[in-house]
């Protein structure tokens, strides 16, 4: 089964106005597909915060597969 690295970013200004991505939360999830990943990841991030919905904390989620080794 494939794995995926999960982050949650929240886009948040700086004293001066400027722009930043920030991680407000990280998984790392074993599903079958691209879509199966990102929900047991908004369950989880839920799960893990005691809230219905993540897009409360965080604008965007991030998926994408481990590099593979290269040995």
């Amino acid at each position: 089964m494939p794995s995926f690295n999960v982050r949650f970013i929240k886009t948040v200004c700086d004293d001066t106005g400027h722009e930043h991505r920030a991680c407000q939360a990280a998984f790392k999830v074993d599903a079958a597909s691209l879509s199966a990943a990102a929900q047991q990841a908004e369950t989880d991030f839920c799960e893990q915060g005691g809230v219905r919905d993540w897009t409360i904390f965080a604008d965007a989620m991030e998926l994408r597969t481990p590099p593979a080794w290269g040995g």
